[in-house]
């Protein structure tokens, strides 16, 4: 503006030649300052513009976020209405996988997908209770092992995945395998320790050498993403040895990994009977057309069975919950814990 200042004082000391020069540079000045009215004006409107863009964002952004936690809220609803005997993707609390995107008035939409935690494998049972390995940890080992090549990981990666999960679970810090402990973790960019202790929440598994964000939550090439078939949500039963699967919502690479003798066939046979119609029982897998007869009562070693391993109601659920509004979208993922007629909410992240 000093610019401004300096040259219209140069005008106003320039002596006028003639009436016509004086009413020529009249002239100019009353342009100039038109022209700074104008830009005055125009700034001023600019910023209030500004403004009302940053309140109009703010705004849709948490109409975004409380339109996903109102979805969080409905599942939660919707779990604590349910037949607790028995669980699949059939029920209420799972009617956000079939609806899509569903409006909100006029001011957004919600889209959801909620998953049984418990049709999962668990790698808790990577470890027993006393945070080391035994016979019936190395049995849940070779179960992971098999789920990992299922879905289309190396047996190299597998092998490291499976150690390391065990490492950063174990109370030791001794390096089991392919595994790693903290002198690797350690030596990364972004250094970090090895907790040796069991994790939080599902996030944490991102960390574990092996694994990574990407192949836990989007998935690599042909590999589906990993959170689709692993869980760290749900609790054994009294005189069990292993958290057990739901047949009623496991993917069929799970029911692969339920016994040796599981063959493809089968395990398609198993999935297409439980979409037919719900197992109401775990016996009732023994219906399916090719099931052995042996098979659900079968030694698999160490005293394990194929009916220790499987059950047909679940306590844990998570949900992914995404609110959209025209300029702002936010994402948030809880987990349900269900006991008796309500669900608890014992695990929230917000992104």
């Amino acid at each position: 503006m000093w610019r401004w200042h300096s040259f219209l004082s140069k005008l106003v000391r320039k002596p006028a030649r003639s009436g016509q020069g004086q009413r020529g540079i009249a002239l100019i000045l009353a342009v100039f300052f038109v022209f700074l009215l104008t830009v005055a004006v125009f700034q001023t409107r600019t910023g209030v513009n500004l403004a009302e863009d940053i309140a109009l964002s703010t705004a849709q952004e948490m109409q975004a976020l409380y339109m996903a936690r109102s979805g969080l809220a409905l599942v939660r609803e919707a779990l604590a209405d349910d037949d607790a005997q028995v669980d699949s993707y059939k029920d209420d609390w799972a009617a956000a996988n079939e609806l899509g995107a569903v409006p909100i008035a006029d001011v957004g939409w919600v889209v959801g997908k909620v998953s049984d935690e418990e049709g999962k494998f668990n790698i808790l049972d990577l470890v027993n209770e006393d945070g080391e390995s035994d016979d019936y940890t190395d049995f849940a080992a070779e179960r992971f092992f098999d789920l990992l090549l299922a879905i289309g990981v190396t047996d190299s990666r597998a092998e490291e995945i499976v150690d390391s999960l065990i490492d950063w679970m174990d109370f030791d810090g001794a390096v089991t395998g392919s595994g790693a402990e903290d002198l690797y973790y350690a030596s990364l960019d972004n250094p970090y320790s090895s907790p040796n202790d069991l994790p939080a929440g599902i996030d944490d598994l991102s960390l574990v050498k092996g694994i990574g964000p990407v192949l836990l939550y989007q998935g690599e090439g042909e590999i589906p993403p990993l959170v689709d078939f692993i869980s760290v949500y749900g609790d054994k039963k009294p005189g069990d040895r292993f958290r057990r699967v739901n047949i009623n919502t496991a993917p069929l690479a799970i029911i692969l990994t339920l016994s040796p003798e599981m063959d493809q066939q089968l395990a398609e046979e198993i999935v297409a009977s439980r979409d037919a119609e719900p197992f109401t029982s775990a016996a009732q897998i023994k219906e399916v057309p090719g099931f052995p007869d042996e098979m659900y009562n079968e030694d698999m070693g160490y005293n394990i069975k194929l009916a220790d391993l499987i059950d047909v109601s679940s306590g844990h659920f998570s949900a992914r919950i995404t609110g959209e509004t025209i300029r702002a979208s936010s994402k948030v993922y809880g987990v349900f814990q269900r006991k008796g007629e309500s669900a608890e909410l014992v695990y929230y992240r917000g992104f």
